[in-house]
């Protein structure tokens, strides 16, 4: 790093430290702003523009080729130009608040919300036009990445090359690698030399045209210069972000395991874990507005640079010294007793909501429904009789299947829409009888008999499965079959299980026809990714990835009735995390472990889940023990532990 950036990097310190309240009062401005306007219109406003009548929901594949469809388009424009809007305006603020003192003016907060209102509506066509831009800049690479993907990956399932990764599988990543990486080179450089144009736009430079324009000719010369102050600013709210938590995590985690070798109660703990969550949160905030304002300055006056106007600030200092006589005067006024009495109230009401959110997440009951993962994938070979058994005996509560039926219409277990990643043969479920497949042995020379790893059929699975474990079933749709739902309920009430399985699907339609032929039977439905609320879907349960289950998304879950099962986890860190967060279930390719944490967890004391819980926050937690013992005597290969697709 050139030692020529110094003095500029001293000089946005120095208008830091003179500006950094009104940057702060902008920043929690906007962000109440945007709480109370941005949040609702995008959540309410545009999704019911988009989701229309009965239409609750878009999701999984079929929100790729509504995306694709000029509704689509419209809303991921809107949605991504008000998105881009909030961060625009919080940039705007701090330029005219730099912009101010660079010439002279005072920085007022008030003067630049009333300055930006009359200018909200060009800003919002200023995002418009950048999303736009990014759509078409993104229109080439997509187009690639599908014939790559229609070239190489089409033959078999997407699976079999995820998995298997054969000879077509590296040519399509060296292709991907080949289009991607001078794409975003191409595109960087553009969005570098781009940059200036959003200060120029502000500073008068009308329409956007002519801001580019501008931000283009300041960058002509010293675009690489540019890079630098931006690498270089990222670098330094890194490092100061990373020793930041590292202290405040080295604090906190040697001071609660201190205390809870002197006490035993669980109200210290409590107190000191809330102090801990509210020491990061604050943290994190503080951080995130020093990068962010930090950084405005950095553009801000890499705009000026060309200007007359006064860019290098005078040396100034947070003015410590001065800092007693303040903080006693502050300390004056928050003394008077009108203001701290509500002051210790609403302090004493902040740590008891902390405390007891603590207090119930510690003292939840710890049990949860394990469903062993397409019947048990690490067990045994996935969606077999074998993996089947292996699940009972690992005693999971519910085996989930997927399921799908043949040309000659017979349902049977098998996940991808052919079976070369699973036996090796090319030949697609839906265009063979099943008397074609069912010899076919799945997972290689495991050691099992071949009756227990052929392709077996749903009515096989219900049969071993009586008694002795519940089954998740899941409708698999690789082009939508109308008999499918009908043939599963069908073959469930002749065989009177409907108190033993439950029904799941990634298709919405299969879902809404499943709930209205069984309403006796628990439906649920399966989501990666939507446009509109899960929660608000007539269904019995939601089977959705950790991202998505989040403690806030799992709580309003429950107040509408709805159960959540988080997939795929197969780490101990995930599945307790799962847990923390109240999951009501986990679907794991690992059963085995998933089960073996829900009995220590039951034998802990509410102390010590406490202090799961707040080692849950900071560390990652994965004992090795824990991972060695539920390994000892599989059947089947060792597994890795990645997380796997539902």
């Amino acid at each position: 790093m050139k030692f020529i950036h110094l003095p500029t990097y001293r000089s946005a310190w120095h208008r830091f430290a003179r500006l950094w309240r009104p940057m702060a009062g902008w920043t929690l401005l906007i962000w109440v702003l945007a709480t109370i306007l941005l949040g609702p219109l995008l959540t309410g406003g545009l999704s019911r523009v988009v989701l229309r009548g009965d239409r609750l929901l878009i999701g999984n594949e079929e929100l790729l080729s509504w995306l694709l469809h000029p509704e689509g388009l419209v809303y991921l424009t809107l949605t991504g130009t008000i998105l881009l809007l909030g961060g625009v305006i919080r940039y705007a603020g701090l330029f005219r608040l730099i912009t101010d003192d660079l010439q002279g003016r005072p920085a007022s907060v008030r003067q630049t919300l009333f300055a930006l209102l009359p200018e909200t509506p060009a800003l919002f066509r200023l995002c418009l036009v950048t999303i736009v831009a990014a759509l078409l800049l993104f229109a080439p690479l997509a187009a690639g990445l599908g014939g790559i993907y229609w070239y190489w990956l089409s033959e078999h399932d997407i699976n079999y090359y995820l998995e298997v990764r054969p000879p077509e599988w590296y040519r399509a990543l060296w292709a991907v690698a080949f289009l991607a990486v001078p794409w975003l080179l191409g595109v960087g450089y553009l969005v570098l030399r781009s940059l200036p144009t959003l200060p120029a736009f502000l500073d008068g430079h009308r329409p956007v045209k002519v801001a580019l324009q501008r931000g283009w000719q300041r960058t002509r010369k010293s675009s690489l210069r540019l890079l630098r102050l931006l690498l270089l600013c990222f670098a330094t709210w890194w490092i100061v972000r990373v020793i930041a938590q590292t202290v405040l995590l080295f604090t906190a985690s040697t001071g609660i395991e201190m205390l809870a070798g002197w006490v035993s109660s669980i109200i210290p703990i409590l107190i000191a874990t809330a102090v801990y969550t509210f020491s990061a949160i604050l943290l994190d905030a503080i951080l995130s507005f020093f990068g962010f304002s930090f950084t405005a300055i950095i553009l801000t006056k890499f705009y000026y640079e060309d200007t007359d106007l006064p860019i290098t600030t005078p040396q100034t200092s947070i003015a410590f010294g001065s800092l007693p006589q303040e903080a006693l005067a502050l300390l004056r006024y928050w003394l008077r007793p009108v203001r701290s009495i509500p002051l210790i109230g609403v302090l004493f009401l902040l740590s008891g909501s902390i405390s007891g959110w603590f207090l119930y997440q510690g003292a939840r009951d710890p049990h949860f429904t394990v469903t062993a993962h397409r019947a048990g994938a690490f067990l045994a070979p996935e969606n077999t009789l074998a993996a089947l058994e292996a699940a009972i005996e690992a005693e999971a509560d519910y085996a989930e299947i997927d399921v799908q039926r043949t040309r000659d219409g017979v349902i049977v277990v098998i996940h991808d829409a052919d079976l070369m990643r699973v036996a090796g043969d090319p030949r697609r479920v839906a265009q063979a009888d099943y008397a074609d497949l069912a010899q076919l042995r799945q997972g290689g020379d495991t050691g099992f008999p071949d009756e227990m790893v052929k392709l077996a059929t749903l009515e096989e699975f219900l049969e071993h499965s009586r008694g002795r474990i519940r089954l998740n079933i899941e409708l698999k749709y690789y082009g939508w079959d109308p008999l499918l739902v009908p043939e599963v309920i069908r073959l469930i009430r002749r065989m009177e299980m409907e108190e033993e399985v439950v029904l799941m699907s990634l298709d919405l339609r299969a879902v809404r026809e499943m709930k209205q032929r069984a309403p006796e039977i628990p439906i649920g439905y399966v989501a990666s990714i939507a446009v509109g609320d899960l929660r608000q879907l007539p269904v019995d349960f939601l089977a959705v990835p950790r991202q998505i289950g989040t403690p806030r998304f799992i709580r309003s879950a429950h107040n509408r009735g709805m159960e959540v099962h988080l997939w795929t986890l197969n780490r101990a860190d995930t599945i307790l995390n799962a847990v923390q967060k109240g999951a009501d279930g986990v679907i794991t390719d690992d059963p085995i472990l998933a089960v073996q944490i829900r009995n220590e967890l039951t034998n802990l004391t509410a102390l010590e889940r406490i202090l799961l819980l707040f080692q849950d926050l900071i560390f990652e937690f994965d004992p090795p023990e824990l991972e060695e013992e539920a390994y000892q005597g599989y059947p089947y290969p060792e597994p890795s532990t990645g997380e796997t697709n539902p």
